[in-house]
This record gives C-alpha cells, sequence and structure tokens, in this order.
C-alpha cells in the first residue's frame, strides 16, 4: 500500500507538470531603447522559436495611457494589465493559430511608451523589431488600446507607405479623432480593419470608432475588404472593451481577433532604391517644392511624381529618367507652382526596367484657403494652436471634455495663429467650439 509520503510526492509531481503546462509562455523583459520614446519591451516568442528558415508573423501591441513609463524594472510590468502581454503573461495566449488550413505562430511585442508615440515612433519600432527579428514582412499586424489604438489609427491613416505596409489592424476603443484624410488613406490601401468600442464611454467617444467605419467604407474607392467594427453594448460608462477583444474565446463569423488578422498579408517586395528620402514643402504658401534622393538605383527606368487632394486618386505631374551612373544615388526636384489648395497629397511612382511597380511614402502639405481654420498638433502635450485665414478676433473659445464639461474658455485677442495652454488637461478627447458674430466653427483634438 503506497505510504501517505509517496502519495504527496506523486501529487507535488503532477502540480509541477500542470504548473509547467500554464505557464510554459515565455514572455521576456528587454531593456533596449528601439527609440527615444521607449526604453524597454516585453517579447514573446512561440515554442520552438526560432525554426530554421522559418519567418514569423508580427503582432505589435501598444498600450494605453496609463501603462506609459520609463522602462524600467519597476515600470515595465505595468504593460502587463491588458491586452496581449496580460494573456501571455497568464498562460492564456493562443500557442498557435490554424487559418485557411495553415499553421501560424505569432511574435509578440509590447513597447512601453515614455510619451503618446507619434506615427515616425511607430514606423521605427517596426523598422527595428524587422531587422532584429525573423519577421514576415508581409504579416505584420497592429493593434492597442485607447492611446494605443488611437496611434494605430494615426499610423495607418498618416501615409499610404504606413497603411500599406501593415496587414491587419485592431483599435480597441481608440483615442485617435476620424479625419477624413487618415480614412480616405486606409480606403486606397485596402488596409483590412476591425475595430471595437463600448457602446457608452466617457474616456474616447464611441463615435470615434463609429466614425471611422463609415468613412472607410463610404470612401470614392470602397476598401476590399470593407472595414468592420463591433460595439459592445454596456449599461453604463465603461472604457474597458479589450477584455472581450483580446479574448481568444470571443469570435466572430468563427474566428476571433487573431485569427482574423491572419488571414490577410500584404505582397511586398524591395524597392529598385536605396536611401530614399522624399519630402514636400510649402513655398510662398502656394507652391509646393517636391524633391527626392536616393543612395543607390538598380534597373530603375524612370519616376513618376503623382498628385492627388483626396488621398486615393492621383494624377501624374511630371515624369522623370533615372539620372543614376553606375547604380550611384541621384537627387530630383520639381516646382508644383499649380497646387490646389487644401490638403494635397504626393508620392512618385517608381518604374524598373522589368515594368515593375513601387511607390515611395506619401507626403501631405496644407495651403491655407481664406476663412479655413486648422489646429496643431494633434494631438497636443502642452500647446494647441489654431490658424484661419481670416481674423478671430474677439471670438470666444471654449474647451469640454466628452462629458461636456467645460475646461477651458478664452477670449480671443489679436491675428492668428492662436495659442491655447492645454497642459491643465487630463489626457483624453476634447471638443472645442470657437463662437463670434460670424458664426462658429468647432473641432476636435486629442491631449496627450
Amino acid at each position: 500500500m503506497p505510504s501517505a509520503k509517496s502519495f504527496l510526492s506523486a501529487v507535488a509531481v503532477l502540480f509541477f507538470l500542470f504548473s509547467n503546462e500554464a505557464t510554459a509562455q515565455v514572455q521576456t523583459a528587454r531593456y533596449i531603447s528601439m527609440i527615444s520614446h521607449t526604453k524597454a519591451y516585453y517579447e514573446y516568442v512561440p515554442e520552438g522559436y526560432p525554426e530554421p528558415n522559418r519567418k514569423y508573423p508580427l503582432l505589435i501591441f501598444l498600450h494605453g495611457s496609463g501603462e506609459s513609463g520609463q522602462g524600467t524594472a519597476a515600470s515595465l510590468p505595468i504593460v502587463l494589465r491588458n491586452g496581449p502581454p496580460k494573456l501571455i503573461n497568464e498562460g492564456k495566449f493562443p500557442k498557435s493559430f490554424t487559418v485557411n488550413n495553415v499553421n501560424y505562430k505569432m511574435l509578440v511585442i509590447s513597447p512601453q511608451f515614455t510619451v503618446w508615440p507619434t506615427e515616425n515612433d511607430l514606423d521605427s519600432v517596426i523598422n527595428y523589431l524587422i531587422a532584429h527579428y525573423p519577421v514576415d514582412v508581409n504579416r505584420v499586424y497592429l493593434t492597442g488600446l485607447s492611446m494605443g489604438g488611437g496611434t494605430v489609427w494615426n499610423y495607418s491613416g498618416n501615409d499610404i507607405a504606413h497603411a500599406t505596409r501593415i496587414a491587419g489592424i485592431v483599435p480597441v476603443c481608440g483615442a485617435g479623432y476620424p479625419y477624413p484624410s487618415h480614412a480616405r488613406t486606409m480606403a486606397a490601401a485596402n488596409l483590412p480593419v476591425w475595430a471595437t468600442h463600448n457602446s457608452i464611454d466617457g474616456t474616447v467617444p464611441p463615435s470615434y470608432t463609429n466614425d471611422y467605419i463609415d468613412l472607410i467604407n463610404s470612401a470614392p474607392v470602397p476598401p476590399n475588404p470593407l472595414a468592420r467594427k463591433t460595439i459592445f453594448t454596456v449599461a453604463s460608462n465603461n472604457h474597458d472593451a479589450w477584455t472581450r477583444t483580446y479574448d481568444s474565446g470571443y469570435k466572430e463569423n468563427g474566428k476571433n481577433v487573431y485569427e482574423w488578422m491572419l488571414q490577410y498579408r500584404r505582397f511586398l517586395t524591395a524597392l529598385p532604391v536605396s536611401g530614399l528620402t522624399f519630402n514636400a514643402t510649402v513655398v510662398n504658401s502656394n507652391k509646393v517644392n517636391l524633391q527626392w534622393n536616393t543612395a543607390s538605383e538598380t534597373n530603375v527606368s524612370r519616376f513618376v511624381l503623382q498628385r492627388s487632394t483626396n488621398g486615393s486618386s492621383y494624377t501624374d505631374l511630371s515624369s522623370f529618367n533615372s539620372t543614376s551612373v553606375n547604380g550611384a544615388g541621384a537627387s530630383y526636384q520639381y516646382l508644383d507652382a499649380m497646387a490646389p489648395t487644401g490638403i494635397v497629397y504626393y508620392r512618385v511612382l517608381i518604374l524598373d526596367l522589368d515594368g515593375n511597380r513601387n511607390f515611395t511614402e506619401v507626403k501631405t502639405v496644407e495651403l491655407a484657403n481664406s476663412g479655413v481654420l486648422s489646429v496643431y498638433p494633434n494631438p497636443a502635450d502642452s500647446e494647441l494652436k489654431i490658424s484661419s485665414g481670416t481674423s478671430l478676433n474677439n471670438q470666444t473659445l471654449r474647451i469640454t471634455n466628452a462629458a461636456g464639461q467645460v475646461s477651458i474658455t478664452k477670449r480671443l485677442t489679436g491675428n492668428a495663429p492662436y495659442s491655447v495652454d492645454v497642459s491643465t488637461l487630463r489626457p483624453g478627447a476634447y471638443y472645442v467650439l470657437i463662437e463670434g458674430d460670424n458664426g462658429r466653427q468647432s473641432f476636435n483634438f486629442i491631449k496627450k
């Protein structure tokens, strides 16, 4: 008959085995500064990593403002509060996914940002990860909640080169104002979008998600696939739409968000040029100087400079034959003296000798039209500036939070641009109303 000691030993072995199974997922803190605004990140690599000659889908998770920190041993674990890093830490993240009869294992990277990340910050993070991990560049996915969701919106809509670089996005209660130009960019890129939000959210208005999806799907050329949304019904104010979104057991049409992302991919090819820089600069308020430089050129036939007023339909401005000598770099320049007013988009089409077509990133400029109001920066940190083609002297400015409470009231004096101190505002979404004898103008902005 087994002794009590033997029985307890067996129980201990079983407990050890089951505990190992539950915590088999390894998430490693990396105290590495990928860029100036992030000093550390969590790295999750799947079982068996790395496998010879295998490229892995990459999921980048962007946290909310409450998880920001300096990337120290004390602050980095805050990132484990929500989303995929939380599930991985608890051993609840699926080890693999089977989509269309293909098995995928994801790399998951969760940076901690010191401030609200910019589009360039995120682009640099992607560059770093592709350079340091065996990433399948055709399967790079972005997701984030609140501030992180807003960064996903802003990055994807800011530039066609960004939107076409990403295979799918899942912004969760994203704190990103739904700019029509951003929506058109994502639609033009056919970027797969699944956005989620709660029906009552006092931190970030559900209208941000609703409006973004409507704007994307009503673009001049609707995307394929159409953008989709899930609005979770809640009885009272609740910002947490992420718990259900990231739960692998929550599925729509038979797929959770991870499986949904993995059904999409890009088909990226290497550019026939290296070290390409492209810049657009406004000259004398009504002209645009376009310049691009290459470090090297291989098999390039010509460059075609293109312009758009909606971010989706482009017309050719001018064509330039390659002036590269023996594969060296070259410089090209064009002055658009007939640029239209408003937001204008520019890109360069690169044609090689084999007939392949590639595009540079899109550059945008704004040419003022009398009476048009614009605000910047958005998101704002400590100062919000307002420019206008007409004077707003003696008009009243009011800033309200998402709950409708007035946070700032100011009488505008003098001529534009006007400056408003928003340093005392809590991070979140705000609504601005400017009223005077000639009517009212309004806009939204995000406080970092």
